[in-house]
């Protein structure tokens, strides 16, 4: 099974990709909602985040209040790296159980989409990595409107991960997201067409 390691920036089109690749019948698995399940009510790791961060990162439903969360990051670097401490070691032991499933079930592919892929140095643990690109006043635009942040908040936000260039050096493959919904679709067929032909080669 090749296994592939789908990241980008902040607002880069991640989310874009994986539904592309579910529509083409491949298994996805999503970093955020691992790490949901990791800091979920009632778990070790929701206990340890309030314990460090405060009540205050506890919305009204009980469960972690991310935007509360995300600007406490942004403001301490060191908060940064206490969450990601508690967080990063489960998130990777299950994207680690979802490619031995999917890999028991006989699939000839699997994607894992890891925002902090390069930061973390997980590229190892994929046969192929997969870029999104995409760049930097666009992803701030784009989260401006998505995250309904001021243009400094998602300035931080973005200087606290790699640059465009940086994830587009170390990638093996790049899907280009800079003019639309249209492009990326075209960028994206003809990068599956290439891993589709890594996977033939697997057998």
């Amino acid at each position: 099974m090749v296994k592939v390691g789908l990241t980008g920036g902040a607002a880069s089109g991640k989310t874009t990709v994986c539904r592309l690749f579910r529509e083409k019948g491949v298994a996805v698995s999503i970093a955020d909602d691992l790490a949901r399940d990791a800091v979920a009510p009632g778990s070790p790791g929701f206990e340890a985040v309030v314990d460090w961060f405060g009540d205050g990162v506890v919305g009204a439903d009980g469960c972690l209040d991310r935007p509360a969360l995300r600007r406490k990051l942004i403001s301490d670097p060191e908060a940064r790296r206490v969450l990601e401490s508690i967080v990063q070691p489960e998130v990777i032991r299950l994207m680690e159980r979802f490619l031995e499933q999917e890999a028991a079930t006989g699939a000839s592919m699997a994607v894992c989409e890891v925002p902090l892929l390069f930061e973390l140095n997980l590229d190892s643990m994929f046969d192929i990595t997969l870029h999104v690109g995409v760049d930097r006043s666009t992803q701030c635009a784009r989260l401006m409107a998505r995250d309904g942040v001021s243009e400094a908040e998602a300035m931080r936000l973005l200087a606290l991960q790699l640059s465009d260039g940086v994830k587009r050096e170390r990638a093996d493959l790049v899907i280009e997201n800079l003019q639309g919904l249209s492009e990326l679709k075209g960028a994206f067929y003809k990068v599956f067409e290439k891993i589709v032909k890594k996977c033939s080669a697997h057998l």
